[in-house]
């Protein structure tokens, strides 16, 4: 999905760039040019970096081992 119309910048890219190191919008603005014109976009920018974190604070089930008793 297209995040940046200004720049055609999408999801994948976004997410690429936050698997990378990017944590703020500025940085995914320096890294794929999301959110450099107009600004419209840098609620979506936002919202993919708050899903990132919220993944990475979270234990996937995969971890989550159990413990027979």
């Amino acid at each position: 999905m297209i995040v940046c119309i200004c720049n055609n910048v999408n999801t994948d890219t976004i997410n690429t760039a936050i698997e990378a190191g990017a944590r703020s919008v500025n940085c995914i603005k320096q890294e794929t040019g999301a959110s450099a014109c107009c600004g419209k976009c840098q609620f979506k920018v936002n919202r993919l970096l708050n899903e990132f974190e919220e993944q990475e604070l979270m234990p996937s089930a995969s971890k989550v081992q159990s413990i027979e008793a």
